[in-house]
């Protein structure tokens, strides 16, 4: 009995703490902070400032899941991924004719370690279209720091 008492009088303790640190500190910060040094990323890569910069008339690839492409992805993009629904060459058929006709493209997915944003550059680099074709470091947690994304812009 007395080691519930113990473990009792730890965790209102340990509670109290906690809920003072917060009334002093504030809730936590979880905002994130995506910083793309050209230098640091490779050659797949491409930093979201070069894009804006140097990248004109850019087609916008969404390699996420289909339900947070259609929630929140760039006015305008396509989707294509590599995992969940439907075959990639199905997809990849689908959005043949914006592929042919753009010059550059940018696959962005969830956020920054994530990898099926370069897998779908390897793909599309395979079948040979668009001609220049980056994953964005960063992904959709840069476009969304930057209010590119449906859901970070006001009035959506």
């Amino acid at each position: 009995m007395r080691t519930v008492t113990e473990l009792a009088l730890v965790l209102v303790l340990s509670s109290l703490g906690a809920v003072a640190t917060w009334k002093i500190a504030g809730p936590p910060d979880r905002t994130v902070n995506v910083t793309c040094d050209p230098a640091q990323i490779g050659p797949e890569e491409i930093c979201l400032a070069t894009v804006q910069a140097e990248w004109k008339d850019v087609l916008w690839i969404d390699a996420r899941p289909e339900a947070e492409w259609k929630r929140d992805g760039i006015p305008g993009s396509i989707h294509l991924t590599t995992v969940g629904g439907g075959s990639f060459e199905e997809q990849l058929e689908a959005s043949i004719e914006r592929l042919g006709s753009a010059q550059r493209a940018v696959v962005y997915c969830g956020d920054v370690g994530c990898g099926i944003s370069k897998e779908v550059v390897k793909r599309l680099r395979e079948y040979g279209m668009p001609p220049e074709v980056k994953a964005l470091h960063g992904g959709s947690a840069a476009l969304q720091a930057a209010g590119m994304l449906k859901s970070s812009n006001s009035g959506n």
